[in-house]
């Protein structure tokens, strides 16, 4: 009888080319992975955006039902909700409530994701506020731009350059 050696494992050789193999395979999955995490935030400020948009196009709506003034910053009104009076400027939501006296559009939405930051209002236009909420103030976040006047609805805009 012939007594043969049977080998019963990997080679150095075949072990090195495997490690090799997953090294590629890994080299080519990380920037996917990457994406993925982009397109999360990309998705959370359309989200955001969204939000806005709605919440704001339900206050104006609530604000013609009760027949509220079209007035601008020089007259701030408020329109009664279900969630409390809301801040209006031209029957839209202000950016960010006044201390304890109304809600802002910023009170209004759901800001569930721990890393979104609500970023200080930009008062440089005494007749157009805005505020940005995001990840990054200069390069990823949504802008909310209030009411300019009664024939200009707030602009939402999403900068999403550098999530």
């Amino acid at each position: 009888m012939l007594n043969r050696n049977v080998s019963k494992g990997f080679t150095l050789i075949e072990l090195v080319i495997v490690i090799i193999i997953l090294g590629i395979l890994t080299a080519t999955a990380i920037p996917k992975f990457i994406d993925i995490s982009r397109d999360a935030r990309i998705s959370v400020l359309e989200s955001i955006a969204g939000s806005m948009r709605s919440v704001s196009s339900s206050v104006h709506m609530k604000g013609i039902i009760q027949n509220t003034p079209d007035t601008g910053p020089d007259s701030l009104r408020a329109i009664q909700t279900n969630l409390g009076p809301v801040d209006s400027w031209y029957k839209y939501p202000e950016s960010k409530g006044e201390q304890g006296v109304g809600l802002g559009i910023v009170e209004l939405i759901s800001l569930d994701a721990e890393d979104i930051q609500v970023f200080s209002e930009d008062r440089s236009d005494p007749d157009c506020w805005f505020i940005k909420v995001g990840y990054d103030e200069s390069v990823c976040y949504v802008q909310y731009k209030e009411a300019c006047s009664s024939s200009i609805p707030p602009e939402i805009l999403v900068d999403s350059t550098g999530c």
